[in-house]
């Protein structure tokens, strides 16, 4: 699968052939066609993998409650994701795969089942199930966005300052500072 993943990087998925795949695998293309029916089923499995891997991560951070600064920090520092360069390749392998409907509908649920996860190890001061779900989704959100930021603009992001800023929009800090200034 990981020759796959290479050549749908370097070529895209709509260039690259099952033949390629094969020859670049090392096997031949009845191997190729035993295990996965088309290129579309190697796409599937690829992106299955990934997530797998993912959730597996997430699962092992998550065996205590989190805040949703300390879940942003596990994403954007600890899960793994590697350096820059490899998040450019995770992009364009993703924006690819997203046009595959079934694999669209996959990344959703594995989107809700790691939102899902988090709620349930969400520290509960943060409010009721259905807040605690928003602030999940919002993390999440802000996560991808720093993330691509960072790949477009690497000075930008100080993930640090990011961090702390996000925590302390959600203890209410920044909403108190901003009233007290304006009051003066």
């Amino acid at each position: 699968m990981m020759a796959a993943r290479e050549l749908f990087v370097k070529k895209g998925y709509r260039d690259t052939t099952t033949e390629e795949i094969a020859r670049r695998a090392k096997v031949t293309k009845g191997a190729l066609y035993y295990h996965f029916k088309s290129k579309e089923d190697i796409m599937c499995g690829l992106v299955k993998h990934l997530t797998d891997k993912h959730f597996a991560r997430l699962e092992e951070a998550t065996k205590s409650k989190q805040s949703p600064a300390e879940m942003l920090r596990f994403l954007l520092t600890d899960s793994g994701l590697g350096p820059e360069r490899k998040m450019r390749e995770n992009i364009d392998f993703f924006v690819q795969a997203m046009r595959i409907p079934r694999i669209k509908k996959h990344l959703n649920k594995e989107f809700g089942r790691a939102v899902d996860q988090f709620v349930r190890t969400m520290d509960p001061k943060y409010g009721p199930k259905k807040q605690l779900r928003q602030i999940a989704v919002f993390t999440y959100s802000l996560y991808h966005g720093l993330r691509i930021r960072k790949v477009l603009d690497p000075g930008i992001v100080d993930v640090a300052a990011q961090i702390r800023l996000f925590d302390s929009m959600l203890k209410g800090e920044c909403c108190r500072k901003a009233a007290k200034t304006r009051k003066r």
